[in-house]
């Protein structure tokens, strides 16, 4: 009864102790038919945008890469006429440690297949298959095998001030415009760092009628199948503040009444000025004719009866808002004229 207790002991062990060194070089089954390196050389790639590998790998072929850390790393297979498998292995491994690889795939669109890998290693193959695990040479068709690189901290490009009530338009800035392609890549735009209810999908977004300060979240998701399946960058977030917009001025202060060759200086008075404006005076109706000044205060020397008018256009982010006017009157007196003579008339 010992020795059959140590027995069982000893095989736990050894099945344990299998498992763990099999973990160290990978962690997921995948073909292992590896036959030829094609195309030659170690290929490389910090572009969001798809490059292809090869348009003729056969069934057994396989290629290496040099991989960067801080990406997301996605492969895929096309143009074949028959079911295509991946298979990511570090570049010394192929097909050995009981077929364990770094990650696998299997039909993810269609026959296509796509892998998505954080790099845990600097220095990968990746075999080209056919279903199931055809060996070298067996295909009767080549395909393209393609990938791309996602950074995995994306950036946001963004105002960070919007007018009240306006809108705000944000961009996932260290993407391609292309890169998310709705299939393959999807960009997650939250109002919390997990959420997507903003969009999920499309590299920019617009978020309308803005009243308050809002905080916007930002991962991307980068598609695949089998294993370890579909992969989720860091989250990062910008927090947009509100400016108010002025509001329209409500009378004008100021002497209305002059005479010729008289001045008068005329200031906006009422309304709110928000967080910022700059003022427009005009003669010829609200935003008509010349700009007379940019002050809170105008003076002014007409020559004849005049009508002035006032309004306030906003900075910063309300750049944009031009309120309507206040107007007042300026009254110009004609002096009196000195007379020439004085005639006089004797009465009888």
């Amino acid at each position: 009864m010992k020795n059959n207790t140590m027995k069982i002991r000893i095989v736990i062990l050894i099945a344990l102790f299998t498992f763990q060194w099999l973990s160290v070089f990978s962690q997921y089954t995948g073909c292992g038919n590896c036959g030829a390196n094609y195309p030659s050389g170690t290929f490389s790639t910090t572009s969001s945008t798809w490059s292809t590998i090869t348009t003729c790998n056969y069934s057994g072929e396989y290629s290496y890469q040099s991989l960067t850390s801080g990406y997301i790393y996605q492969y895929d297979s096309h143009d074949t006429g028959y079911n295509t498998q991946l298979t990511l292995y570090t570049s010394t491994t192929c097909g050995t440690y009981s077929g364990y690889a770094l990650a696998y795939n299997d039909d993810y669109n269609g026959t296509n297949s796509t892998l998505a890998y954080v790099p845990g290693t600097s220095s990968v193959r990746c075999l080209f298959s056919m279903f199931n695990c055809v060996a070298y040479g067996s295909g009767n068709t080549c395909g393209t095998l393609r990938w791309r690189a996602i950074p995995m901290t994306p950036t946001i490009s963004a105002p960070s001030l919007v007018c009240y009530g306006g809108s705000v338009t944000l961009t996932a800035s260290n993407i391609a415009a292309d890169a998310d392609d709705d299939f393959y890549m999807d960009c997650l735009w939250g109002s919390t760092s997990g959420g997507s209810e903003y969009a999920s999908s499309g590299r920019s977004i617009t978020i309308n009628n803005v009243t308050s300060s809002i905080t916007v979240y930002l991962r991307y998701r980068v598609n695949a199948g089998g294993s370890p399946g579909t992969q989720l960058s860091n989250v990062v977030s910008i927090t947009i503040n509100i400016v108010q917009p002025p509001t329209a001025p409500t009378g004008i202060s100021g002497t209305t009444t002059i005479c010729v060759g008289q001045s008068t200086t005329l200031t906006a008075t009422g309304g709110s000025t928000g967080d910022g404006c700059t003022y427009e005076w005009y003669a010829d109706g609200c935003g008509s004719g010349p700009l007379l000044g940019t002050g809170v205060s105008l003076n002014v020397t007409p020559a004849a009866t005049t009508t002035y008018y006032v309004r306030r256009v906003g900075t910063s982010a309300c750049s944009g808002v031009a309120t309507g006017c206040a107007n007042v009157t300026v009254t110009v007196q004609t002096l009196s004229v000195i007379p020439a003579s004085i005639n006089s008339v004797v009465n009888p």
